[in-house]
């Protein structure tokens, strides 16, 4: 995210004003973490005599082509310069000049901090940082990447609007399999053996998973579930477990079918469970482990998300 012009342009004149001298300007983007290639672009600058005002903005457009690396730098920036105390050793001559820029700057990032998208993301960071600690607990995962989390909500977003199902079908496995790549220990993509396609394949827990992913517009049926679960049982794998994907859910009759069962291996998963993942209320893999704990537990092979985070919320 690029930090905004209205922004950008009164922290310019607030670095300039505040910190003056070159060496300031420089130590300061160093105490925010700036990649050392860009400090040295700075210093190119300076003896070449730009402006800071100049430089401030270059530096805020190198760090926009970071990606969500460099907003993680821009936002140290603003936090600085937003909390700058060191104000005593401002030369007297230029401190009143000096404290007006600063104030025009906490008064632009004010608002900026007020603006819904930027609390959206603070929130949902918060999230993202709260599900990744209890993931951390579980023992070998990968490391929290916020930008590939925002890339499944962009992708499923993308995915839900197509209109041929085929190509929201196929769209839907490849974010399915990128999310299994993300949460799981281990993820090995759809293959295909004998007479035969499996759309997914992930190490959990001590278990592989087999996968059926689907988006159609009807629910799955019993038949369809009992696919899955033969393929589990008659794998050399040993105790292979399976998810079924259904975006639309499953029939009465499916869910009924498969109430109370003592051998069942298959664990059901719906759109609503998507839902709460991609809005991270849960991680993918902790759902999974509620699902499981639940069909062991009480012979359930579906319960939704919502109830399983209602229910934790109550713990």
């Amino acid at each position: 995210m690029r930090v905004p012009q209205d922004v950008a342009n009164p922290l310019a004149i607030a670095i300039r004003d505040v910190l003056w001298y070159k060496p300031n300007v420089l130590s300061f983007f160093k105490d925010c973490q700036l990649p050392s290639a860009l400090v040295a672009e700075v210093k190119d600058q300076q003896r070449a005599g730009t402006p800071t005002i100049k430089i401030v903005h270059f530096v805020l457009d190198k760090l926009d082509m970071y990606g969500d690396e460099g907003w993680v730098v821009a936002k140290r920036i603003l936090t600085k310069m937003n909390y700058w105390k060191d104000t005593k050793s401002i030369e007297p001559d230029r401190r009143a000049h000096a404290l007006e820029s600063l104030a025009a700057f906490r008064s632009v990032m004010k608002e900026f901090e007020a603006e819904p998208e930027y609390l959206e993301r603070k929130e949902r960071e918060k999230r993202e940082k709260g599900m990744q600690e209890e993931r951390e607990s579980r023992g070998r995962i990968s490391q929290l990447d916020h930008a590939k989390l925002q890339s499944f909500r962009d992708e499923f977003d993308s995915v839900y609007v197509l209109k041929d199902p085929k190509e929201r079908g196929d769209r839907f496995e490849v974010l399915m399999n990128n999310i299994f790549a993300y949460y799981s220990e281990r993820s090995e993509g759809p293959f295909k053996r004998t007479g035969e396609q499996v759309d997914g394949l992930f190490y959990f827990d001590k278990h592989w998973y087999l996968v059926e992913i689907r988006w159609k517009s009807e629910k799955s049926k019993a038949a369809d579930v009992s696919v899955l679960r033969d393929r589990a049982a008659r794998s050399f794998g040993g105790d292979t477990k399976a998810l079924f994907v259904s975006f639309n859910g499953f029939s009465k009759e499916c869910l009924e079918s498969m109430a109370g069962g003592d051998y069942e291996r298959v664990i059901l998963f719906d759109g609503s469970d998507l839902r709460c993942v991609l809005d991270c209320q849960i991680g993918f893999d902790v759902l999974l482990a509620e699902k499981q704990i639940e069909l062991v537990r009480n012979k359930r092979p579906w319960v939704s998300a919502v109830e399983i985070i209602k229910r934790r919320a109550g713990n």
